[in-house]
This record gives structure tokens, C-alpha cells and sequence, in this order.
């Protein structure tokens, strides 16, 4: 921390080193006493210093900016929403602190809305590949310990298998399971549905770590995600509820710099699918591992029992 301390002093924008001594060591605290994730205060800074760029560059001190700007700001960016919101989330934040030190009035970012996640056809929202890298990397940033190595498989596999996270808290541990050279998981879904698919590797990594830190690996009869106990982040033994999981991903996905209000388990879902074709996989096989009966969800109506060859399941490319 002593070493971050002059790092973000030399790296201050312009707008903000300009706007005094005082400003300058309450941004700085920000970023030390208020951000302690160290992959959210990597997102973060990076966000503070694309939009002071771009005030800089219309020639605003901090003192000149109000709503109007971070609105058109925000309508300037072309990068994927997801982004657009993590970024203005980061600046609705640091707003935030330097109100609370009397540095501002008040908050220009607050009034201003987020661009909307939706997408044509009414799919559901999807981070990118490197959104998605991102948030998984953050959750083991700062220490690998039981919980961080759970909630990280939990989100890895829901993204690898496109599982549904009532099907993820369904799993036992003897539903991951090897079949000659390969892993694969038995997904419980709705209706006492079953369907198996293979493990992608960083999903298999993830898992591995987990049950390695847990050490229930042979416990085949026992939830794979169970509950943790207080402080102790000890296993209750008790299967993860779908309510706490997603409570878990919000908290996840705030620490890691994006808006909590606009990522759902459903999300991670999404991202897989979405990155699975754009790596050059069939509609086909991804309504077939996604478990969709509807044409409504993946414009392909067909449920023909089929393998999948491991080689599919490697084009989610996170």
C-alpha cells in the first residue's frame, strides 16, 4: 500500500491534480481507503482516467462539470454497454467520495442514466469475453481462500456449461464426474430433467481448486456449493440456495467495478452462449447444451438427444 500511494499520485489526471492539494489527496484516498479490491480500483482508475482524458480535452476543470457532460460523456462511448455502465458506476462513486469530503456539491453523475443492456430480440444481457475474464480473475485477486475458490466455480460453471444457476445449486458432487479422459457434469434441471455435458477447462481448473480447498472430492453424495458458515467461510454442508448465489454474483460483480443492478446469474449464461458463437459455434449445438426447449430463446427448435464434442464446449473463449 505505501508504494500505491505515490504510483497514484504521478498517474492523477490533469483535471484533478489542477483542482488543488486537498482534491488530489481525497481522490488518492479514494482509492486506497475506499476501494480495496485491488481488480476494482485497476477497473476504476482506469475509468477515472479515460473520462478526465476526455474533460481535458473539452477543456473542464472538475469545478465546470456537471450532468449535461457526463451525459455526453457517456453517449459518446461505443464500447459494449456493460462497459459504459462499470465505467459510469466508478464515476458515480468517486463523485460520491469527493461530495462526502466537501470537495464537490454534489454528485454530476448521479441524474444520469446508464445505457440499457438490452439487446435486439429481447435476449438477455450478456458481459463480453473480457468483462466476463475479468470478473472471474477479480474474485481470487487478493486471496484464493474457500470462499473466492467457490464463488468463482460457481460463476465459472454457469458461464462454460450455460447452466442455470437452480441446476448449478442442484449439483453434487458425484454430478462432476470423469468419463474416460474427460470431465463432464450431470445438470439437474427443471421438471427432473438430466442432461450431461463436458467440462470446459478453466471450468474444470475452477472446479478442481474448490473441491482441492475444500476437500470433499470424495464426498460424491454431498451439494457440490453448499453454504458458508459466518467468518469462518467453513462449508455448512448445506446446499446453496439460488437466492443466495445471486446475492453472491451482485456482491461479486461490484467488487470487480460493475453495476450490481444490471448482472444476474442469468448473465453469466448469456455471456457463454454469446461467446460460444462468436467462436464460430452452431445455434444447434448451443441449444442443446444450454438445455433450451424454446425456439423463442435460441431460434432453433430441436431436441435431439446428440453428443457434444469437447472440442465445442472449448469455444467459449474467456
Amino acid at each position: 500500500m505505501p508504494d500505491l500511494i505515490p504510483q497514484l499520485r504521478s498517474t492523477l489526471p490533469a483535471v484533478l491534480q489542477d483542482a488543488g492539494e486537498d482534491t488530489a489527496d481525497r481522490v488518492i484516498e479514494f482509492f486506497t481507503a475506499e476501494i480495496r479490491n485491488s481488480n476494482t480500483r485497476k477497473a476504476y482508475a482506469r475509468a477515472v482516467r479515460r473520462f478526465f482524458r476526455w474533460a481535458a480535452q473539452h477543456q473542464l476543470n472538475l469545478s465546470d462539470i456537471e450532468p449535461v457532460h457526463i451525459a455526453a460523456y457517456v453517449e459518446e462511448d461505443d464500447r459494449a454497454p456493460a462497459t459504459v455502465k462499470q465505467n459510469l458506476a466508478a464515476l458515480r462513486r468517486l463523485f460520491d467520495f469527493l461530495v462526502t469530503g466537501q470537495v464537490l456539491s454534489s454528485n454530476p453523475a448521479e441524474p444520469v442514466r446508464s445505457p440499457s443492456l438490452q439487446t435486439d430480440g429481447g435476449k438477455t444481457p450478456a458481459l463480453t469475453a473480457e468483462e466476463a475474464h475479468e470478473l472471474l480473475d477479480s474474485i481470487v485477486a487478493d486471496r484464493e481462500e474457500l470462499p473466492q475458490l467457490r464463488d468463482r466455480a460457481i460463476i465459472g460453471v454457469m458461464t462454460y456449461t450455460f447452466a442455470r444457476v437452480s441446476a448449478v445449486c442442484r449439483l453434487d458432487v458425484g454430478d462432476y464426474f470423469r468419463a474416460g479422459r474427460r470431465w463432464k457434469i450431470r445438470l439437474h434441471e427443471k421438471g427432473g430433467q438430466r442432461r450431461t455435458v463436458p467440462v470446459h477447462h478453466k471450468a474444470q481448473d475452477y472446479l478442481d481448486a474448490y473441491l482441492d480447498r475444500a476437500g470433499i472430492g470424495e464426498d460424491r453424495d454431498v451439494p457440490l456449493f453448499q453454504s458458508l458458515r459466518g467468518r469462518t467461510g467453513e462449508l455448512t454442508g448445506n446446499r446453496l440456495l439460488a437466492d443466495n448465489a445471486l446475492q453472491m454474483v451482485k456482491r461479486r460483480a461490484e467488487e470487480a467495478g460493475f453495476d450490481p443492478a444490471q448482472v444476474t446469474c442469468h448473465t453469466f449464461r448469456a455471456t457463454g452462449i454469446t461467446t460460444f458463437l462468436e467462436n464460430g459455434g452452431d445455434l444447434e449445438t448451443a441449444q442443446h447444451v444450454a438445455g433450451h426447449a424454446s425456439a423463442n430463446t435460441t431460434r432453433i427448435c430441436d431436441h435431439r438427444d446428440q453428443q457434444v464434442a469437447q472440442e465445442e464446449i472449448e469455444r467459449v473463449r474467456i
